[in-house]
């Protein structure tokens, strides 16, 4: 059995409840980000305390890990492991995509995004759809003050029409881009 172990801040973790995925089952469990170095932190929701977890034995794992840990204070919380390169967030953000040899340009409402790609959503079905590995341009207005217009190339990773899950292209740190879409994951 894989087990998780806690840094000396009193949590204790109390197991894992199978591979369930978000939003199923009678309890809803917040997601908490797994970083690079395997480790996890979760905020008691009663005392509001944060309490790091080691994870390293769920790192191979490829399905959603739901699990259950008691804080120092008594509260039992449970959560998902999120094992995304990058956090993700939720949005509805509206915007533009072409693709395809004829540069075929479709509304498009994003409805999640990270530092590395974003799900959207095609306001309409074309008769030319995009594959798996097509490139293309997209151009969305973020919510923020400053309604802040980003473009950027991506490459289609997934499809299950009417959306699509891209991956961008190039993001060095640091451009304008990589800055705006840092900024807007902060709020």
């Amino acid at each position: 059995m894989i087990h998780a172990n806690t840094y000396g801040s009193g949590a204790k973790f109390l197991g894992r409840q199978g591979n369930v995925w978000p939003g199923g089952g009678s309890v809803a469990a917040k997601k908490i980000f797994v970083n690079n170095d395997n480790v996890a932190a979760f905020t008691c929701l009663k005392c509001e305390k944060t309490n790091i977890l080691d994870v390293f034995g769920y790192k191979s794992v490829n399905k959603p890990v739901k699990m259950i840990c008691q804080c120092a204070c008594g509260h039992t919380n449970s959560f998902f492991l999120e094992r995304r390169r990058f956090r993700r967030r939720r949005a509805n953000l509206p915007g533009v995509c072409a693709f395809g040899k004829e540069k075929i340009k479709r509304l498009i409402v994003v409805k999640d995004l990270s530092r590395g790609g974003l799900r959207l959503r095609l306001q309409s079905v074309p008769k030319i759809k995009p594959k798996i590995g097509d490139k293309v341009f997209l151009a969305f207005y973020l919510d923020d003050e400053q309604k802040t217009l980003l473009t950027q190339k991506a490459v289609v990773k997934n499809i299950s029409m009417p959306y699509m899950g891209v991956e961008f292209c190039s993001r060095p740190l640091g451009n304008a881009f990589d800055k705006a879409v840092g900024n807007y994951m902060l709020y």
